[in-house]
C-alpha cells in the first residue's frame, strides 16, 4: 500500500526547490556577468589611464612649446643678436634674464630642468645662472653617450623646430637619469641659421608616474614611443620587446584592443597631436584577478543559498554590482566631479563622458585658432620687415599655408569710412562686423589675397602674381578694389577707401610697399565719407616733405660704426632715389635734408671707437664744409667719400687692434708653452679677449688653430732638447708641456713624421 507524501510537505518541498533554483540560476548568471564586467572594467580602466596620460603629456608638451615662445617674446632677441665685441657682454643683463625666465618652472614640473644656449656668447643660461664656460656646464649636465664636441654639434648648434629626442641616459648634478629632450632653435624665424637653442630635459620617472596605475593594479606593462618607434618611456618591459610590439601590432593603427602572445590584452592609442603611441599590456592574470575573486565568492554564496535562501540573493546582487561601482569610483577619482550633482550613476557617467568629448573638441578648436594666430603674426612680421632671408620667408609661408601666386605685387591698406576717431563698445563691435564682411567679400572675389587687420577700422591686403603677369597686376588690383567697394556698399552700406604703395619685386620689398601705402594714408588729412583709391606715386610728387625716416638714419650710423662701406652706398642711393627721383622738393627742403644727413655723418664719426682722434676731426670738418652751392651731385658724392674714408679708418683700427692682439697671444704662448694646463680659456683670460674671438682671430691672421701653433712650438723646443741634451724622452715630454711620454711621441710623429727616438738617432748618425 502506497503512502502519500503529505501535501504540506510536497508544497514545502516544491517551494524549497523553487526558492533554491532561483538563487542558483541567479548566482550562475551573476558569475558569468561578473567575469565579463571585471574584464571590461580592467580594460576600460587601463584605457582611461592611457587616455589621461596622453592628454596630460600632450598638454605638457603644448605648455613647453608656449614656454619657448614666451621666452622668445622676452628680451632674448637683444642677447641672440648682440655683438660679442671685447668687454661688450652685459653679464648683469644675462643673469637677470636667466632669473626672470626661471619663474616659468613653477607652472610645469616638466620645465624644472631646462637651459638656453646663446650662440654669439657661447654661453648657457640655466635657472638664474649663466655659464660662460660651456665645458663647465657639460661636466654637470651631459648625456652619457655624447662627448662634449658631439653635444655641442648635435644639441647646441643643431637646427630644431620643436623636436623631441628619444629616451637616453643623462647625468644631472651627479644623478643618473633617463630623459627625453625637447629642442627649439631661437629665434623662431631663424630657420637654417639659429642664434640659440632652448633645451628641456624631462625625467622618465615623471612620465612613468602617469602609467604606474597599470602596473600597480594589473601587474601589466606600458610604454610610450614616438612616431618612429623610439621609446619615450618604458615600464615593465624591455626596449627590444617594445619595439617589436610597435612594429608588429601598432603600425598604421589608431587604437588596438586585441589579444597577443601569452594571452596578453594589448591596448594602444595613437596621438593625433604628435603621432606618439601609448601602449599597455595586461596579462591574463591581471584581467582575471577580479573575475577569479568574484568566482570564489559566487561559489561560496551559491552553496550558502541551500541554507539561507532568498536573503542571500540580495547580497549576491549587491556584490555582483561591485565592478560597476568600482568603475564609477575610478571615473570619479580621475575626473573628480561632485556625485551629489547627479541623480544616478548613469547621469554621472553620461555627464563626464560628454565633458570629455566637449573638451576634446575645444582642444581641436584651440589648435586651429593657434594656427590662425601664427599665420596672422607671420603676415604682420612680413609687413614690418622682420625677415631677412628670402628662402626662409617662403618656407615659413608654406608651413602656415600663406599662399602667394608669385613674388611681384602690391600692398594696399583699406580704411572703413565714416567713423573718424569715435570709439566705444558699440562702434568697436560694428567695425569688427564690417571688417569680417569686407574680408569675406575679398575672399569671394579673389581667394589668393593675403590679408590682416591693421587696427579697428583698417585692413591690409597683399596681392601677388608671377613675373609673367606683372604687367596686368595693377589693372587686376584696380578692378578688385572697384568691385569690392561697389559690393560692400550695395550689400552692407559700407564705404571704404584704398591706399596703395608701389610695386614690390620680391618678398623682402613688401615692407617698403607697406610703408608707402601708410604714407599715402597719412597724406589724407581729413576724414572722408566717400570711397577713393589713392596711389603712392600720385602723392609723392605733391609732397613738400623729404624722405629720411629714423630707421634709415640708425642703419647709416650703424654701418659707419662697423665699417660697412657697401651698406652705406646702398642707403645713400635709396635716400637719393626717394627724394630726388620720386619727389619734387623745394630748395629749402633740400637744404634741410642735406643738413640732416650732415648731422647723421657727424654722429657716425663721433662713435665710441673713434671719438676725439685727429682723423675723425678732419672728417667732421669736411662734413661741415659741404654746401649745396657746389651742386647736389657733388654734395652726394662728397657724403659717400667721407663715409667711405671713415669706414677705411674703422677697418684700419680694427686691423691694428687685431695685430696687437695676435702679438700678445704669440708672446704668451712662447712664454707658457711648457705649461701642461695651457688652454684657450687661460690664453683668453691672459690677453683679455673672449675665447671665440681668440680662436677666430688666430685662424684668420695665421691660417692655423691655436692648438696647432702650441704643438709646433712644443715640438720645435723638444727637437732642440733631443739634439742638444742627454735628457730622456719622458723628461723632454714633461719639459715641453706634455702630460705623458705617449702623447708626446704621437704629437712628435704627427708634426715631424718620425718618432723622437728615430729623430735623435738620425741626428747622431749624421754626425
Amino acid at each position: 500500500m502506497k503512502t502519500k507524501m503529505p501535501k504540506i510537505f510536497r508544497r514545502f518541498l516544491l517551494s524549497y526547490v523553487i526558492i533554491l533554483l532561483f538563487p542558483l540560476i541567479t548566482g550562475f548568471i551573476s558569475y558569468q556577468v561578473s567575469i565579463d564586467v571585471a574584464k571590461t572594467s580592467s580594460i576600460d580602466t587601463s584605457k582611461l589611464i592611457l587616455n589621461k596620460s596622453k592628454d596630460i603629456l600632450e598638454s605638457r608638451i603644448m605648455e613647453i612649446e608656449r614656454f619657448t615662445r614666451q621666452i622668445a617674446l622676452e628680451d632674448f632677441n637683444q642677447h641672440l643678436t648682440a655683438r660679442t665685441e671685447p668687454n661688450a657682454i652685459d653679464i648683469y643683463s644675462l643673469r637677470e634674464t636667466s632669473r626672470f625666465v626661471s619663474k616659468y618652472t613653477h607652472s610645469n614640473d616638466f620645465l624644472e630642468d631646462f637651459y638656453i644656449y646663446l650662440k654669439n656668447y657661447d654661453a648657457v643660461l640655466k635657472e638664474g645662472a649663466v655659464f660662460f664656460r660651456v665645458d663647465h656646464f657639460y661636466e654637470t649636465y651631459h648625456y652619457n653617450d655624447l662627448s662634449f664636441d658631439q653635444w655641442k654639434k648635435t644639441i647646441l648648434h643643431g637646427n630644431y623646430q620643436g623636436e623631441i629626442l628619444p629616451l637616453r641616459s643623462y647625468t644631472s648634478n651627479n644623478k643618473e637619469l633617463s630623459v627625453i629632450t625637447y629642442l627649439q632653435s631661437l629665434p623662431f624665424n631663424s630657420l637654417n641659421q639659429p642664434l640659440g637653442t632652448a633645451v628641456l630635459t624631462i625625467d622618465q620617472r615623471k612620465i612613468n608616474i602617469l602609467l604606474e596605475g597599470i602596473s600597480k593594479q594589473y601587474g601589466g606593462w606600458a610604454f610610450i614611443t614616438d612616431k618612429e618607434g623610439n621609446p619615450i618611456t618604458i615600464m615593465g618591459i624591455k626596449e627590444k620587446q617594445a619595439k617589436e610590439i610597435v612594429k608588429k601590432y601598432t603600425k598604421d593603427t589608431d587604437s588596438i584592443n586585441k589579444v597577443i602572445e601569452n594571452e596578453t590584452m594589448l591596448l594602444s592609442i595613437q596621438s593625433d597631436l604628435n603621432g606618439w603611441n601609448y601602449v599597455a599590456g595586461i596579462p591574463k592574470e591581471g584581467l582575471m584577478e577580479k573575475a577569479e575573486a568574484i568566482k570564489h565568492i559566487t561559489m561560496v554564496v551559491t552553496l550558502s543559498t541551500l541554507i539561507i535562501g532568498m536573503l542571500l540573493c540580495l547580497f549576491l546582487a549587491y556584490r555582483d554590482s561591485s565592478p560597476i561601482h568600482n568603475l564609477i569610483d575610478v571615473v570619479r577619482e580621475q575626473i573628480g566631479p561632485d556625485a551629489t550633482k547627479h541623480n544616478n550613476e548613469f547621469d554621472f557617467l553620461h555627464g563626464n563622458i560628454s565633458n570629455l568629448i566637449s573638451n576634446n573638441k575645444l582642444l581641436k578648436r584651440e589648435i586651429t585658432n593657434h594656427k590662425d594666430i601664427l599665420k596672422d603674426s607671420f603676415i604682420k612680421s612680413l609687413l614690418s620687415g622682420e625677415f631677412y632671408d628670402q628662402e626662409g620667408m617662403i618656407e615659413r609661408a608654406e608651413q602656415l599655408n600663406v599662399l602667394f601666386r608669385g613674388e611681384y605685387g602690391y600692398v594696399c591698406i583699406l580704411r572703413i569710412n565714416g567713423y573718424g576717431d569715435m570709439e566705444n563698445k558699440e562702434i568697436h563691435n560694428e567695425l569688427s562686423a564690417s571688417r569680417f564682411l569686407i574680408k569675406r567679400t575679398i575672399k569671394e572675389l579673389e581667394p589668393s589675397i593675403v590679408m590682416t587687420d591693421l587696427n579697428i577700422d583698417k585692413i591690409v591686403i597683399i596681392i601677388t602674381c608671377n613675373s609673367a603677369n606683372k604687367v596686368n597686376v595693377s589693372d587686376e588690383l584696380l578692378n578688385l578694389l572697384n568691385e569690392l567697394s561697389s559690393s560692400v556698399a550695395n550689400s552692407y552700406r559700407i564705404s571704404i577707401s584704398a591706399y596703395v604703395g608701389k610695386t614690390f619685386q620680391n618678398f623682402k620689398e613688401i615692407n617698403r610697399s607697406y610703408y608707402e601705402a601708410k604714407q599715402a594714408l597719412d597724406s589724407t588729412f581729413s576724414e572722408i565719407s566717400k570711397s577713393e583709391i589713392l596711389w603712392y606715386q600720385d602723392i609723392a610728387r605733391e609732397t613738400s616733405m623729404y624722405y629720411y625716416p629714423m630707421d634709415l638714419e640708425l642703419r647709416l650710423i650703424n654701418a659707419m660704426k662697423t665699417g660697412e662701406a657697401y651698406d652705406i652706398k646702398q642707403i645713400m642711393a635709396q635716400i637719393f632715389q626717394e627724394n630726388f627721383s620720386n619727389r619734387e622738393l623745394s630748395p629749402k627742403i633740400v637744404e634741410q635734408l642735406v643738413e640732416e644727413i650732415k648731422s647723421t655723418l657727424i654722429k657716425g664719426c663721433y662713435s665710441a671707437t673713434s671719438q676725439g682722434s685727429g682723423d675723425t676731426i678732419k672728417l667732421v670738418n669736411r662734413v661741415l664744409q659741404v654746401h649745396l652751392n657746389l651742386g647736389l651731385n657733388h654734395v652726394w658724392n662728397e657724403f659717400e667719400l667721407i663715409a667711405d674714408e671713415y669706414c677705411s679708418l674703422v677697418n684700419k683700427r680694427k686691423n691694428e687692434s687685431n695685430d696687437q692682439a695676435i702679438k700678445l697671444i704669440i708672446e704668451f704662448l712662447e712664454d707658457h708653452y711648457h705649461d701642461p694646463d695651457l688652454s684657450l680659456y687661460r690664453i683668453s683670460e691672459k690677453v683679455g679677449f673672449p675665447e671665440k674671438f681668440v680662436s677666430q682671430l688666430f685662424k684668420e691672421k695665421l691660417g692655423e688653430y691655436v692648438s696647432d701653433y702650441i704643438e709646433k712650438i712644443r715640438i720645435n723646443k723638444a727637437s732642440e732638447l733631443l739634439l742638444g741634451t742627454d735628457m730622456t724622452i719622458e723628461e723632454i715630454s714633461s719639459e715641453v708641456g706634455y702630460n705623458s711620454a705617449h702623447s708626446f711621441r704621437r704629437a712628435f710623429k704627427r708634426v715631424l713624421h718620425v718618432t723622437p727616438k728615430a729623430y735623435r738617432q738620425a741626428a747622431l748618425g749624421a754626425q
